[in-house]
């Protein structure tokens, strides 16, 4: 594999042909021309991920549908892989990845190192700009997640139950076995 660098710029249809009709590792998103590795996740972030998509599955799942490292496009020159996109069964993804006019219901992404926290805030800012109504942040090491919604002025800590639209998840459950 060809090491991944910023002075080398690569094109739509090489991210395409390489990281989502070939499944290249490590995953990589795409942004102007540039490919930003996505961190490695841990045990934890694992188990996190897995418990989500559980919940998600067999609370809401005939109207819901969590997708995990799905490639989503939010613009012509701009792909992000949230940890788990939420696709609401009523507005279905139409292709193979969700499209620039095409937004799911719930975008999560899960800290891993080397992560930083407002990094993925930030993600969530352009996830909004996207037209993703709900964003969650969720952070496994320290037990600690966040919902950010498109017109808060900062994100809000959870204490006890994330929320998004119609999902309800107690904590205790999104940490079980971290």
């Amino acid at each position: 594999m060809a090491a991944i660098t910023s002075a080398h710029l690569v094109s739509v249809e090489e991210y395409i042909a390489r990281f989502i009709d070939a499944c290249e590792k490590p995953t990589c998103e795409y942004l102007d021309g540039e490919l930003i590795p996505k961190s490695r996740g841990t045990k934890k972030h694992s188990q996190v991920q897995a418990n989500l998509t559980t919940l998600i599955r067999n609370g809401y799942g005939e109207t819901l549908n969590a997708l995990t490292e799905l490639t989503t496009r939010l613009r012509e020159t701009q792909f992000y892989v949230p940890d788990i996109a939420v696709e609401d069964l009523a507005k279905p993804i139409q292709g193979r990845y969700p499209g620039k006019n095409d937004p799911v219901l719930l975008c999560v992404e899960i800290v891993s190192p080397p992560d930083r926290v407002g990094k993925l805030f930030g993600k969530c800012e352009e996830y909004h700009k996207w037209g993703v109504p709900f964003c969650w942040v969720i952070d496994p090491e320290r037990k600690i997640a966040w919902e950010y919604f498109p017109n808060d002025v900062e994100p809000r800590r959870v204490e006890d139950d994330l929320s998004a639209g119609p999902i309800r998840l107690p904590l205790s459950d999104v940490f079980f076995r971290v």
